[in-house]
């Protein structure tokens, strides 16, 4: 789906500043493709906070996502060429959008969950999803591998409402994940995914969404490779975050606790 085509669908959440917002984006498109989240809020003269705002009327989570709803689809296919410092400017973006990722509602399924279930659709997938479980594990939580859907399908039985179901795909189409999420879709759990950027299959069925971007260098013909590191990088930030937000909720049981009932609020 491009830009236009979400704009439109949400059109009547829009105010007129947001409108504004869009035909400022419409008129330079070229120009507002080369441009990071900064640069961009810059150029509309508006603050980052209100064009995240913006991106949520339409749907869109991260800057990543809206600059490839920008992308003429005919540049999607293009390969990208072997450039170290593009390599290292694309992850310094990555992690100014990861940092400005709301986490709470993740953090809130992990925080209530007795067990997590743990699925990567690839090889690489499951190797994310075995540094996820060890994180978890620091944390006391019981955490449990399923390699396919009939592992899925003789553990669903088992489910509780408030364990958590995490799919880990790089495009979040791929059958085997798809199958996976619709045997865990009948049973009783929370569930979230973590995938590129981008709108994808498995994210539609998912109640909470993680979204990190790759990128596919070639530096010759007929060799290419899909750098993945910022998919290790999204576990360190969603760590820190769920330390946090752990540290948060002990503030507020402190809090409660120490209350004198005579005092009223």
């Amino acid at each position: 789906m491009r830009l236009e085509e979400r704009i439109n669908r949400n059109y009547d959440r829009l105010t007129a500043n947001d409108r504004e917002i869009a035909n400022s984006i419409f008129r330079d498109k070229q120009l507002v493709r080369t441009m990071n989240s900064t640069q961009l809020s810059e150029y509309l003269h508006i603050s980052r906070t209100t064009f995240v705002r913006f991106m949520k009327k339409l749907d869109i989570h991260t800057f990543a996502e809206f600059k490839l709803l920008l992308t003429p689809e005919e540049s999607k296919q293009a390969e990208t060429i072997f450039n170290m410092n593009e390599i290292a400017e694309s992850y310094h973006h990555m992690i100014d959008e990861l940092r400005e990722h709301d986490y709470d509602p993740i953090c809130r399924l992990i925080a209530r969950a007795e067990t997590i279930y743990l699925y990567g659709s690839g090889n690489e997938q499951k190797a994310i999803a075995e540094e996820l479980k060890r994180i978890f594990l620091i944390f006391g939580k019981y955490c449990v591998d399923l390699f396919d859907a009939g592992e899925v399908e003789f553990a669903r039985s088992r489910f509780k409402k408030d364990d958590l179901f995490l799919a880990i795909s790089l495009s979040g189409e791929s059958r085997d994940a798809l199958q996976v999420m619709q045997c865990v879709q009948t049973a009783e759990i929370q569930t979230a995914s973590l995938t590129r950027w981008a709108n994808n299959s498995l994210a539609v069925m998912c109640q909470e969404n993680l979204y990190v971007g790759t990128k596919t260098v070639h530096p010759k013909e007929g060799e290419s490779y899909e750098m993945v590191a910022s998919f290790y990088i999204l576990l360190d930030i969603l760590t820190v975050r769920y330390l946090e937000y752990r540290q948060k909720l002990r503030g507020e049981d402190n809090g409660e606790s120490g209350r004198n009932p005579q005092c009223p609020l």
